[in-house]
């Protein structure tokens, strides 16, 4: 831990219940300081993602921003199962830690969303009044595709362990009839299924005009952003807003059992956020 790092654990108040955060504060907040709020991954993603976020936080605080960890309702250390949550209360949450860091001093804000956590940063962004940028790890931009790929996982475990397979349409349509679904510890019930479903970046471009940093991961310098991505930028650009977007060559450490970290990726959001303050 880097020996001028200011850590504050605490609970705060949130709709139905107390929400954990961490406070990584700089030696001094004033008028001008930023703070960054982490909208967090979706599932066992959330915790694949901590150390980077950790790794961000050394180096953003050492150059006078903050950065602020809250984790929503039935999620990391917050009141409440995964299966109590949903997609409305998540980004309620997501309002509550904003809130906070207005009480802890900062002046400025800015939303950093993380895989599935862009799509809630987007979903909010047009009702924080002192929000300053948005920063988007490997954002997710179709709330489908996250259910998709973890419904897989179902299925390939499945597979593995020898048990009837059942597609995806089949544990979605489980799910519309009000089952939950089970995958890797973590149960999905209606609620939270019909919210990431219908969140699509598309429904909420109109609402942002803050500048916004975008970072795609890809394995190697032969690979490239999705297509569907780069539309996405495309058509914000051409409404006038200020996409700075970079490809870092590293692993998916959002999917990697074992600690998996990109510090390149570190560092580029802090050049990025750095030069332009």
């Amino acid at each position: 831990m880097h020996p001028r790092l200011r850590i504050t654990p605490s609970f705060i108040q949130g709709g139905v219940g107390k929400l954990f955060s961490i406070h990584y504060a700089p030696d001094c907040i004033t008028s001008e300081s930023e703070c960054f709020v982490v909208a967090s991954s979706f599932a066992e993603e959330m915790n694949r993602c901590r150390y980077m976020g950790t790794m961000l936080a050394q180096q953003l605080t050492q150059q006078n921003f903050g950065f602020l960890v809250v984790d929503a309702y039935g999620t990391g250390d917050s009141d409440g199962e995964f299966r109590d949550s949903n997609w409305e209360q998540s980004c309620q949450d997501l309002m509550t830690a904003v809130s906070y860091a207005d009480t802890l001093g900062y002046k400025q804000v800015s939303i950093m969303g993380v895989r599935l956590g862009a799509l809630q940063a987007m979903q909010i962004s047009g009702a924080i009044k002192n929000l300053k940028r948005l920063i988007f790890w490997q954002p997710v931009i179709n709330g489908q595709a996250t259910l998709t790929q973890f419904l897989r996982i179902k299925i390939a475990a499945s597979m593995q362990r020898d048990e009837k397979v059942e597609t995806t349409q089949e544990m979605e349509k489980q799910i519309e009839n009000g089952q939950y679904i089970s995958v890797s510890g973590y149960e999905v019930g209606p609620d939270l299924f019909k919210g990431i479903k219908a969140a699509k970046f598309e429904s909420y471009i109109g609402a942002v005009s803050v500048p916004v940093g975008w970072f795609t991961v890809i394995s190697s310098t032969d690979r490239k952003t999705p297509r569907g991505d780069l539309m996405m930028i495309e058509k914000w650009r051409q409404k006038g807003v200020a996409v700075n977007h970079q490809e870092i060559v590293g692993p998916p450490f959002w999917l990697a059992h074992e600690r998996t970290l990109v510090p390149e990726l570190v560092d580029a959001t802090v050049r990025y956020v750095t030069e332009s303050v």
